[in-house]
């Protein structure tokens, strides 16, 4: 039975640092200013995914596409409690099971649902010209791919 606890541990902390990988690099691509605004006259005026504006005196409005902003904000947050919940649940189940990691492949599923929104609403109102958004697209994918193999994993080891 060692060996089972030895592999299980190993996959929980492979898949809880993955986890954070990506919420970091999410983190890191949402923040850079490599955004371009589609349909503005002047692009020089705005930077980042949040489309705040660098000149007042040039912009009517502070903040553009207050839906991205939630919808970013949602999946950072889903993130942050798959990636929570797998380390806490990785070190409090060695020895039994639970049903209770079925909580990391649910926030995943809905993390991947929320950026999936947010890159429609991101590619109705922006270019995606810069490797933000393509880190954007391959943390989206990669979410989805996590979630599966998490789930694979619980129903391996903790169902």
């Amino acid at each position: 039975m060692a060996v089972l606890t030895n592999q299980k541990f190993a996959i929980d902390l492979l898949i809880s640092i993955l986890i954070t990988f990506v919420l970091s690099t999410s983190i890191l691509s949402i923040s850079t200013n490599h955004w371009n605004v589609k349909y503005e006259n002047s692009t020089t005026n705005r930077t980042g995914l949040f489309q705040q504006c660098s000149n007042v005196l040039c912009c009517s409005r502070k903040e553009l596409d207050r839906p991205i902003t939630l919808l970013v904000l949602c999946t950072i947050i889903l993130l942050a409690m798959s990636a929570l919940s797998s380390f806490i649940l990785m070190a409090t189940t060695m020895e039994y099971t639970t049903r209770c990691y079925i909580l990391v492949p649910t926030t995943l599923f809905g993390a991947g649902i929320t950026m999936t929104l947010a890159l429609i609403q991101i590619l109705d109102r922006l270019d995606l010209n810069g490797y933000s958004g393509y880190i954007f697209i391959i943390d989206t994918l990669l979410t989805y791919i996590f979630g599966g193999i998490s789930l694979l994993h619980a129903n391996m080891h903790y169902f």
